[in-house]
């Protein structure tokens, strides 16, 4: 899948979604980045990546676009399924008034 987010956006959805503006080696597991992929990544040879290098390297990239994706498809689908439920109710609460 192929998945392209504007930049911008992309940078503040990592920075929310770690908490941070890098994260560190130690981390990198928790956001499934394995070994290969952050030494790929890790330009400046540090204990951790930056947003810039994140979004530099296409693997990473994908991977969080395909986060941010799946992360507004969940949202979306919620405030669907909450619409529905408020028509069901108002759709309840008018049912047999004449």
């Amino acid at each position: 899948m192929s998945t392209q987010i504007n930049a911008n956006l992309l940078s503040n959805f990592i920075q929310r979604t770690i908490g941070s503006d890098r994260i560190h080696k130690g981390d990198a597991s928790d956001f499934d980045i394995d070994e290969d992929k952050f030494e790929e990544a890790n330009k400046d040879d540090n204990d951790y990546l930056d947003i810039d290098e994140i979004l530099d390297n296409e693997d990473l990239y994908e991977q969080f676009a395909t986060l941010y994706q799946e992360q507004n498809e969940n949202e979306d689908n919620l405030i669907a399924e909450n619409e529905d439920d408020k028509n069901k109710v108002q759709s309840a609460g008018g049912a047999g008034v004449a």
